[in-house]
């Protein structure tokens, strides 16, 4: 099951509540996609246009949707938002084959978080996020 739990003086768990649907399929994250970033100084030889970097730290994330949210889960949704956008972390549990958690994700600095109404029928959100793991490895999902 595909969820993101955080603390923000309350513990929550964000999931599309879909665990049934499909052997699971339903609960997965859609449109997954890992980077990773170097934050630094770049520059180039004049002479032999040889590249140089000074690395400050390299950022591992990913970006990623939560599809077919219940409406019933606006609240949650809105704290999450308000909790990352304030500096705060999450745990992301991907369900994914490798069954992965990151347990220190926060808001990538250049990206964001964003909520879209996705299902006037069955009235269901789609949650967009952009996070990077402040533990320092790959963000990786992969689902069968």
């Amino acid at each position: 099951m595909a969820s993101i739990t955080f603390n923000d003086g309350t513990s929550a768990t964000l999931d599309n509540g879909l665990t049934s649907t499909a052997g699971g399929v339903g609960s997965r994250f859609a449109s997954w996609v890992p980077f990773t970033r170097r934050i630094g100084e770049r520059a180039t030889a004049l002479a032999s246009g040889t590249p140089y970097s000074f690395t400050f730290r390299i950022d591992y994330g990913a970006t990623f949707e939560m599809r077919d949210i219940p409406n019933t889960s606006q609240a949650t949704i809105l704290r999450l938002i308000r909790h990352l956008q304030g500096g705060g972390t999450c745990t992301v549990t991907t369900g994914d084959t490798s069954s992965r958690t990151y347990n220190n994700c926060a808001i990538d600095p250049e990206g964001d978080i964003s909520l879209a109404f996705q299902d006037a029928t069955f009235l269901t959100y789609s949650l967009s996020l952009s996070l990077i793991n402040l533990s320092g490895a790959d963000m990786l999902c992969t689902y069968d």
